[in-house]
């Protein structure tokens, strides 16, 4: 900002000499002025765009002359609608709009107005910090994907033609990238293919993207043969290829991008998630997960923001996802008040699929409340024989849900045998429902602990994990003899304390 204010005042300076030499009828000081604000623009092209656009639109308001005026407003266009710096179009599209296109000012070269209204109409829709446009293709297979409801905390779009030279040296380079990534992010990667012919976009694909092969990479190919989601104009893709980076709030935060410069770009992010989640843990190991904690780390985060919640969304949302993803009540309840003070409660442009992520987690939550009678399964037996989940007559049923090779589930089940005493005094059976698929681990789980009663639902997408928001494990609940929640997302200790203070 020091830098932007010596240019400002420079800027100035010299146009009070120019105006006082004018005065005095020595007119070829005019291009010397014009000339010391064209050899300023790369260096005023490495501040903000809205700074500059306050720059131009005072230089211009200050020319003498309405043709003066359009010699400056043009000199600002003719820059940034070429300038390789990222986020530089909003200048020339701000000029386009604010002086050319509606009037104000006469464009000089008809010749050349389309090239000024193809430039702001193919650019309008997808600057820096906007919402990134509704974007649905049809994929490989023929299914539609809606870019902005695929729910990810980062998103490239990569438009290409198989017939563009860039983008064969471009494409290999992505490909690497995104085979070789090892940060922390899930990125959603869609290839966008901006042509017809079928033969030749599955050639590439094959060659190219079939073979991105890494965990944190999912890879959509997509395209849109008959043009029918006017991605050319809402992207401004006029030329391939053309890549954009959005954020989990499908907010346009890269655009006029490399491989390279992407790489950057995730890399940066990953730094501030990575020190998002060090300080999260810092917090959470030293005064727990409890929704008072939760709301004082919060509130802090506020206070310091201002009271503007639009300079943290993203903060927000990441500790909206981190509290949610531990499988305990108070954490659990952080999370709900989080969303509901700070997300929903607040009106600050948050994306519609944000919105509509978070109100499903919430649905989640209230599934099988404390004080309400459980929901019964139909499960497998080892034999593969059905089984009513909660067929148990005990005066105590304990659900613990857990999957194979997950710590916290291995160190619940060693509690839960060390609880084992407790459990039969109390009379309390454990019904441990396995939700992996790996069966050999399953039965060596069964054969370690005998007095279990041991099930498994049938898959990922059977009804028990939307009824019980198993979207994370262990959890453990505790039902009464009617089968009615009497606690939730508990550790095995806070479950041999409710036993041990309850009567029996």
């Amino acid at each position: 900002m020091k830098r932007l204010a010596t240019l400002t005042l420079f800027l100035f300076l010299a146009l009070h000499c120019f105006a006082q030499t004018a005065q005095s009828g020595q007119d070829y000081t005019k291009d010397d002025f014009f000339g010391s604000v064209e050899e300023s623009l790369p260096m005023i092209s490495l501040m903000p765009a809205d700074s500059v656009i306050d720059l131009a639109d005072r230089l211009i308001a200050r020319m003498g002359s309405k043709e003066d005026s359009t010699r400056m407003a043009g000199l600002f266009f003719d820059f940034f609608s070429d300038c390789p710096v990222m986020g530089s179009e909003a200048v020339a599209v701000h000029i386009a709009d604010a002086y050319f296109l509606n009037g104000k000012l006469k464009w000089p070269d008809e010749n050349s107005y389309p090239a000024l209204f193809t430039f702001a109409e193919f650019n309008r829709s997808s600057l820096l910090g906007m919402s990134a446009p509704s974007l649905v293709m049809e994929d490989i297979n023929g299914s539609a994907v809606d870019v902005r409801a695929v729910r990810a905390p980062v998103k490239v779009l990569y438009f290409y033609d198989d017939g563009c030279a860039t983008c064969a040296r471009q494409t290999p380079l992505l490909a690497s990238m995104l085979n070789s990534y090892e940060g922390d992010s899930q990125i959603a990667f869609f290839a966008i293919y901006t042509q017809s012919t079928r033969t030749a976009w599955e050639k590439y694909v094959a060659e190219h993207f079939d073979a991105i092969d890494n965990p944190h990479v999912t890879v959509y190919n997509i395209w849109d043969p008959d043009l029918e989601s006017n991605f050319q104009m809402n992207y401004g893709v006029l030329t391939t290829p053309a890549m954009f980076l959005l954020d989990s709030e499908n907010t346009i935060i890269g655009r006029k991008l490399d491989s390279e410069a992407l790489g950057r770009l995730i890399h940066v992010r990953d730094n501030f998630l990575t020190s998002l989640l060090k300080m999260l843990d810092t917090v959470t190991n030293a005064v727990g997960a409890s929704e008072e904690s939760v709301m004082n780390l919060i509130t802090t985060l506020y206070q310091r923001s201002n009271g503007d919640v639009e300079s943290f969304k993203t903060i927000l949302y990441e500790v909206f996802k981190y509290y949610r993803n531990i499988p305990l009540a108070g954490a659990q309840q952080g999370a709900q008040r989080l969303a509901e003070d700070f997300i929903l409660g607040v009106d600050a442009g948050w994306a519609p699929e944000t919105l509509e992520e978070i109100r499903w987690n919430l649905e989640m939550m209230q599934k099988n409340p404390v004080g309400e009678k459980a929901t019964d399964e139909i499960l497998l037996n080892k034999k593969g024989a059905k089984k009513r989940m909660l067929a148990s007559r005990k005066p105590y049923t304990v659900l613990f849900f857990n999957i194979a090779y997950c710590k916290d589930c291995a160190q619940y089940k060693q509690d839960l045998r060390n609880a084992s005493a407790l459990l039969k005094s109390k009379k309390a059976k454990v019904t441990s429902i396995y939700l992996s698929a790996d069966r050999t681990q399953w039965l060596d789980n069964i054969k370690e602990n005998k007095n279990w009663t041991h099930l498994t639902d049938e898959g990922p997408w059977s009804q028990l994990r939307e009824d019980y928001d198993l979207g994370v494990v262990p959890r453990l609940y505790l039902l009464d003899k009617d089968k009615t929640v009497i606690a939730k997302d508990i550790t095995v200790r806070e479950l041999c304390e409710i036993l041990e203070n309850n009567g029996n």
